[in-house]
């Protein structure tokens, strides 16, 4: 967890450069700590989570040669929002494949029409 002191901006102090680099020390911790994610990860794939999740990976027509673990978050959302009629799921998966919906706010007219003027711009008119 950062210390929220090097997260201000325009703190000289507390921001990385060419000279103020991580010690050592520190690169290798988090060198080691992606690691780990990934084992975990490689264990995840390879253990129980897959054949969990086998018949909508066959539904899907994906090989389980092809099963990472990035398909496997995702067939594991799917099947909750599916199996488990989850809304939050459900709303996860939809946002992904087809993109959130646009949300309009509407910040002046409290619903009602608003009259815009018509500008008529011609570009190659010079100005007076």
């Amino acid at each position: 967890m950062p210390n929220t002191k090097n997260l201000k901006r325009g703190n000289p102090d507390h921001q990385f450069t060419s000279k103020k680099q991580p010690s050592n020390k520190a690169k290798r911790m988090g060198h080691k700590r992606k690691l780990l994610i990934k084992d975990i990860a490689s264990q995840i794939v390879k253990g129980e989570a897959v054949n969990d999740l086998k018949p909508l990976a066959t539904y899907l027509d994906i090989p389980e040669s092809e099963i990472d673990v990035e398909t496997l978050m995702h067939l594991s959302q799917m099947s909750k929002a599916i199996r488990e009629q989850d809304t939050r799921a459900y709303n996860a998966v939809m946002d992904r494949l087809k993109g959130k919906p646009k949300q309009e706010i509407d910040h002046t007219t409290k619903g009602e029409s608003m009259n815009q003027p018509l500008m008529n711009v011609d570009p190659l008119k010079k100005d007076d």
